[in-house]
Parts: structure tokens; C-alpha cells; sequence
């Protein structure tokens, strides 16, 4: 739970951390190697790797619900 007795579930994560990637492509586009108004390369490789980590949130989420929903728990 957070502040105001909030529970955070799977189905929450997962539809953050998908906004979060939607924002990193939109960054990406706007800011990557080929766009128009490019930021340094590193600044692009960390956004590569912020979407990889959110990839990851999102499979560890889905598994989890999964084995909720199965009747064990993750």
C-alpha cells in the first residue's frame, strides 16, 4: 500500500511502465541519433536501457499475475 491506503497491482504497474515506454519512443523520436534535433548518444543509451528495465517490470508483472490467478503466489 502508499500513502492513502492505495494498493498498487500488476494491472497498474503494467499500465504505468507501458506509458513510460510509450514517453521514451516519443523522447527517442524526437531526440534519438536520427532525428532532427539529436542529444548526445548517451543520452539516447539510457533511454534504450530504461525501456529494456520497464520491459523486464512488465514480464515480471504478468508473471506474477499469472501465478495469482493460478492460485499461488509470486
Amino acid at each position: 500500500m502508499i500513502g492513502g491506503g492505495t494498493t498498487i497491482t500488476a494491472a497498474a504497474i503494467i499500465e504505468w511502465a507501458d506509458g513510460q515506454i510509450r514517453q521514451k519512443h516519443v523522447w527517442l523520436d524526437d531526440h534519438g541519433p536520427r532525428s532532427k534535433r539529436p542529444r548526445p548518444e548517451t543520452e539516447a543509451e539510457n533511454k534504450l536501457r530504461d525501456i529494456a528495465m520497464l520491459d523486464a517490470v512488465i514480464a515480471i508483472c504478468t508473471a506474477r499475475a499469472a501465478a495469482w490467478a493460478r492460485g499461488g503466489q509470486a
